[in-house]
């Protein structure tokens, strides 16, 4: 920070590239489940939304807190990636998903 000191924060990255941070509020929801997932060797992941034109963007970040996380889920492992689906003009998606 400007005045020296240092504070913990979530990274964003798309594509490898960084594209911004999240604030102490959001990071601080996330950072537990950050540790613990590096912690047993595996990769944290969340879905975004990006919008915007050539002007200017917007990413949305979709991705559970660590208070939301069940103990089921953490004592359970490995947490496979899933297969993202290949590049289309088109995906069927299921209408939980669609706005």
């Amino acid at each position: 920070m400007k005045n020296g000191t240092q504070r913990p924060f979530v990274e964003v990255r798309l594509d490898g590239k960084r594209v911004g941070e999240l604030s102490n509020v959001t990071s601080a929801h996330l950072l537990p489940i950050l540790g613990r997932t590096e912690t047993v060797g595996e990769t944290a992941l969340a879905y975004a939304k990006v919008t915007g034109s050539a002007l200017a963007a917007e990413l949305v970040l979709h991705a559970a807190k660590a208070t939301e996380i069940s103990n089921d889920w953490l004592s359970n492992g490995p947490h496979p990636t899933p297969k993202l689906l290949p590049l289309a003009k088109r995906y069927d998606v299921p209408p939980a998903y669609a706005k």
